[in-house]
């Protein structure tokens, strides 16, 4: 697992919010983390780490009872704030079972849901364009690719290359020149700050 503060601390989407129906269990991956999200009787995600704090068994390949997730392997319940509520093998034992799954912080927002490993300092970043009625929501992905991170951020900052790869999305085979354009920094104030590039293209 990254042990990189600025990762670990940050929001991630990890899954669309039509896939977490109230009857399922569904596996994700977040960071070299194995994580199990699942929607509560009361309508909220939990994500959970992907392992029984019994005997390290798969939580999602369980299945809920109610408000419970119960292991595959011993059967083991745990209620929805993770702590163990049923052992079946040893009943009397449940009140002072100390086993609990660990937990981490979510939400949802714009279809999607968000998982921090850590303490985010702040909230989802903010994505006003997601109401936009003129514009259509596309959820996809995610998408495996043989790069190294650095050449992936360039590629989204370099349009020199749009017209050649990008033809009739992006880009115009017949205009390939790239002018000078205006490079601004930005801070919304709900947290989301960085650059952004204007009159990119004539």
């Amino acid at each position: 697992m990254s042990e990189d503060p600025v990762l670990v601390d940050d929001w991630h989407p990890v899954e669309a919010s039509a896939s977490i129906a109230a009857s399922r269990l569904v596996a994700a991956r977040l960071l070299d983390r194995e994580i199990v999200l699942w929607r509560a009787a009361d309508g909220a995600v939990r994500a959970w780490e992907d392992r029984c704090p019994h005997r390290g068994t798969r939580l999602s390949i369980g299945h809920l009872v109610g408000q419970e997730v119960v292991c595959r392997y011993h059967g083991w319940h745990y209620d929805a704030d993770g702590r163990c509520a049923a052992i079946p093998a040893h009943p009397a034992l449940v009140g002072r079972a100390r086993a609990r799954v660990t937990s981490f912080r979510v939400q949802e927002s714009y279809g999607l849901v968000w998982v921090s490993l850590g303490e985010p300092a702040l909230q989802v970043p903010p994505f006003p364009e997601y109401n936009d009625v003129g514009l259509r929501r596309v959820h996809c992905g995610p998408y495996e690719v043989e790069a190294s991170g650095p050449r992936i951020v360039e590629n989204f900052l370099d349009m020199a290359h749009f017209p050649f790869v990008h033809e009739g999305i992006l880009g115009d085979a017949a205009r390939t020149e790239v002018r000078d354009y205006e490079v601004d920094s930005f801070d919304d104030g709900h947290g989301g700050r960085g650059i952004q590039a204007r009159h990119c293209f004539s």
